[in-house]
């Protein structure tokens, strides 16, 4: 999969949805979701909810 960047397509049309939705992602929240996606980090609700709770994400020890 191709590195998405925050002025690709595919991440235009995610901010796009989430207006519709009546939600939006601060530029900093930007930033994280996409290092996250980029580093193949498998999106979880679990993660989603951390994120929105927290600010942070609890990263899983190897």
């Amino acid at each position: 999969m191709k590195e998405i960047k925050m002025e690709s397509k595919e991440f235009n049309r995610v901010l796009h949805n989430l207006h519709l939705e009546n939600l939006s992602l601060s530029p900093d929240m930007q930033k994280r979701v996409l290092e996250l996606v980029n580093a193949k980090v498998e999106i979880t609700p679990t993660l989603i909810k951390d994120i929105l709770q927290n600010g942070k994400i609890k990263r899983k020890r190897q």
